[in-house]
């Protein structure tokens, strides 16, 4: 008999599903981001704006109710405002079908866009937890030395800037227009105003995979923790800062800028122009206020550059996928 037993033994563990160590990368990728302090902050405030958008829809709401003090405080306003109050509140009433469902598109248009700048601005402070940290410390060998591929690894670690936009974008979005609507006095916006959370289901997730796959592209670039989210920023100020003023000299440029390609994305999914002539054709003073923006403003908001916009996001998640698969890999 010999001195120690070789034979093998039952496992007695608790066997783990392949989805289920997916979720373990992408977990300690999130749990990494969310110990920092900007990334706490950036989500307090995204969801702070959810509790404002719910608190317009709620005033939006209460013009429908005749004795609120929505409407006692409009008859403080100038005398055009009242007017415009007045109509708006009529429209509201009589036509709620299509009223709630255009007033809600607008808003949820520009909230969409106001709250994305933050989202972008979460994934750069979360780009070293995605795989530059791996790349330093070669522990991507360790990971495909476990029973875990290299397309798990990638797919834990894009849930983990997925889930990111989530918590600063697509939760606080859901969040407002849920709130809102519970708050107003008839259910039914619920059913009026599907198409606004439709729009921005749409604009939402395709936004939030293709940001997902360049900053994992970024993320990919260098093994340093404080290269990778200076690129991120460069990037997104430089072609903020590029996109007005390539429209004038070679427009483009403009589409270096991947915040100006979302931008008219969200213009084709939510088309605010429709929802702004409809309400112009049953608000005539609408009309009338319209007239000081820029006939530019409402040419771009009619028109979106949406072609060049798909083609560049297209070629930049391309070289996304590229550097990813050049620069990830088992030394």
């Amino acid at each position: 008999m010999p001195l120690h037993d070789i034979s093998y033994q039952h496992w007695q563990g608790t066997h783990l599903t392949l989805w289920q160590r997916r979720l373990v990368i992408a977990r300690n990728g999130l749990n990494g981001c969310l110990q920092t302090k900007p990334m706490a902050q950036v989500i307090v405030v995204c969801w702070g704006a959810a509790l404002v958008m719910a608190g317009l829809l709620f005033a939006v709401g209460q013009l429908l109710v005749a004795d609120s003090i929505i409407v006692h405080w409009v008859g403080n306003f100038n005398p055009q405002l009242q007017t415009f109050a007045a109509f708006l509140t009529t429209w509201l009433e009589q036509h709620p079908q299509i009223s709630v469902r255009t007033t809600q598109n607008v808003l949820f248009h520009f909230f969409c866009l106001y709250l994305m700048p933050l989202s972008i601005f979460a994934l750069g402070v979360a780009i070293p937890s995605l795989i530059t940290r791996d790349l330093a410390s070669n522990a991507i060998t360790i990971y495909s030395s476990k029973a875990v591929s290299l397309g798990d690894y990638l797919l834990g670690k894009f849930s983990t800037a997925f889930a990111v936009l989530s918590l600063t974008w697509l939760g606080p979005v859901c969040a407002a227009w849920f709130m809102g609507n519970l708050m107003a006095p008839d259910w039914r916006f619920f059913w009026h105003s599907r198409l606004a959370l439709g729009h921005a289901l749409v604009y939402g997730l395709i936004s939030m995979i293709l940001l997902s796959l360049l900053a994992l592209g970024v993320s990919a670039l260098s093994n340093k923790e404080k290269s990778t989210p200076v690129l991120w920023y460069m990037w997104w100020v430089v072609g903020g800062v590029m996109a007005p003023i390539a429209r004038h000299t070679q427009p483009w440029l403009r589409h270096l800028s991947f915040n100006y390609d979302l931008d008219q994305l969200a213009l084709a999914v939510f088309r605010p122009a429709v929802d702004l002539r409809i309400a112009q054709d049953n608000i005539p003073i609408l009309g009338q206020m319209l007239k000081s923006i820029r006939p530019e403003t409402m040419t771009a908001l009619s028109a979106p550059a949406i072609g060049g916009a798909v083609l560049a996001l297209v070629i930049m998640a391309a070289a996304a996928c590229l550097i990813i698969r050049t620069r990830v890999k088992p030394t």
